[in-house]
């Protein structure tokens, strides 16, 4: 009979090695990759899609990829099919956005290793590590569709599936339009101020259209102003009092915020932001999840936390939160020349890579398994600890135009992120890119045409990069998202 063991493997993707959960024995020879057919061929990336496994061969086969149980409804973070006799299983998977291949282990031991999480599959199968034990590995092709319409110099590589980057410029391109926009973000410091209300019932709507419980949440702070933020929810199945966060500050520098002066669009602070938690919201709400989803767009960001400070201060009685997931000016870093910053507070060891290891571990591992990145994780690694947090978003940095992603903890924490790790201890997580240095940081250059202009390399447009990297971070998002709902990551101090 063949069995699926999901339980068991919950932690494969982020414990180094796995152990007990496969039963026969490891002095047997590992099975034959041939002994394993898979369909369909190639798989599709970026979508959900039914798998057919076939072992002509007793054998065990690890998945590594995001896994939805056929009775719950409920994802996974992988599991292994076990083949006590020949046989078929059918299981729905989410291939990878934007790797050509996807990687499966199969063998008869008790021990299943895994790669470290800024190794890739190929070089991982390379390694001492992985010859320790007897098992043996495919390589599957994955095929992503293109998006009609587009040429790939405007985003088509990137532009279909659950989610995808040329929806998150798309719908940049309308918010930040310089005429017709929802520009003047500022505060709000009035009742009903009009520019900021017209953004935040447009935002309302476009959550209640994608299927949240669309509100908006305001606030009193004094007779002068008040915080207005926009949230969606989608309650857990099985533990909704436990809440996972996703959020982004809809405002943006009101007139005569250094270092610039302030802006009128703020394209890349923080409407990229916005658009990124956006879009992985709508891929997050086509699923069940066990925790209660909440995806917040927060104001005051720019002139003190306002906005989510009152959120958490009206957090329901018995309500506790699990993580937090924050984007704030991103969007303008890999693949083009400057660093892409992932950072995971609290810290407290003067930014010493190690307070949080388990999720920069975890959110290593989501990069490099939806994307061709071990490379720019191992060089962002080293940036960070030659130059630390200060440098990384730095566009004078000369190793900052070498494509690196950075992965860490830090005491920096600058947007509201912060807000969460400080006041409720919750492990929480920004995407972040370049803002020291700038000259377009907190100033009215800062729209979709500079961010273009600034992605463009030898290898492509600024568009074509710009979606790419949208792919990148919503995909990367979404991703640790379904894992915390699985298993939220808790501070350890």
């Amino acid at each position: 009979m063949t069995r699926l063991l999901a339980g068991c493997v919950v932690l494969a993707l982020l414990v180094t090695p796995l152990m007990g959960c496969i039963s026969v024995s490891d002095s047997e020879p590992p099975p034959s990759p041939d002994d394993l057919i898979i369909n369909p061929s190639p798989l599709v990336g970026a979508i959900l899609q039914q798998v057919e496994f076939s072992a002509s061969s007793p054998m065990n086969v690890h998945i590594p990829y995001l896994v939805r149980d056929e009775v719950t409804g409920l994802f996974s973070n992988g599991t292994t099919l076990r083949f006590d006799t020949p046989g078929s299983q059918v299981i729905e998977i989410i291939a990878p956005p934007n790797i050509e291949s996807a990687y499966f282990i199969i063998g008869n031991s008790d021990n299943i290793p895994i790669r470290p999480s800024n190794q890739s599959w190929p070089e991982y199968f390379q390694s001492d590590q992985f010859s320790k034990y007897s098992n043996s590995w495919i390589e599957h092709p994955v095929l992503r569709d293109n998006r009609s319409g587009f040429s790939i110099e405007e985003g088509s590589m990137h532009g279909t599936g659950i989610i995808d980057g040329l929806t998150v410029f798309e719908w940049l391109e309308i918010f930040a339009d310089p005429d017709s926009g929802y520009n003047e973000r500022w505060g709000p410091f009035t009742l009903n101020d009009p520019q900021y209300m017209r953004a935040a019932e447009y935002i309302q709507e476009y959550l209640e259209n994608m299927g949240w419980d669309s509100q908006i949440h305001r606030y009193w702070i004094s007779n002068f102003n008040y915080a207005v933020n926009v949230c969606g929810y989608k309650t857990g199945t099985v533990f909704p009092d436990e809440w996972l966060v996703l959020g982004a500050h809809l405002d943006v520098a009101e007139p005569g915020s250094p270092p610039g002066g302030g802006t009128r669009i703020g394209a890349h602070d923080n409407g990229a932001g916005v658009a990124l938690v956006l879009e992985a919201a709508r891929g997050l709400v086509q699923f069940d999840h066990r925790r209660t989803i909440a995806v917040c767009l927060w104001s005051n960001e720019e002139n003190g936390y306002d906005g989510a400070d009152m959120w958490i201060d009206n957090i329901p009685q018995g309500v506790s939160i699990t993580n937090y997931l924050n984007a704030d000016a991103v969007g303008t870093n890999w693949p083009g020349y400057y660093t892409l910053v992932v950072d995971c507070i609290p810290n407290y060891d003067n930014e010493n890579i190690g307070d949080q290891w388990e999720m920069i571990r975890m959110l290593e591992w989501i990069g490099s398994q939806n994307n061709n990145i071990s490379s720019a994780l191992r060089l962002g690694r080293d940036i960070f600890h030659e130059e630390g947090y200060a440098s990384m978003k730095d566009i004078d940095s000369s190793n900052q135009k070498r494509q690196s992603i950075s992965v860490h903890d830090s005491d920096r924490g600058r947007s509201d992120y912060e807000r969460f790790a400080d006041q409720l201890g919750v492990v929480s997580v920004d995407w972040g890119s370049l803002t020291g240095g700038s000259d377009c940081y907190h100033a009215n250059c800062d729209t979709l045409d500079t961010m273009i202009d600034m992605m463009i390399t030898d290898n492509g447009t600024g568009q074509k990069n710009l979606v790419e990297s949208f792919d990148l971070i919503s995909w990367w998002i979404f991703s640790a998202a379904m894992i915390l709902d699985e298993r939220p990551i808790f501070d350890k101090q």
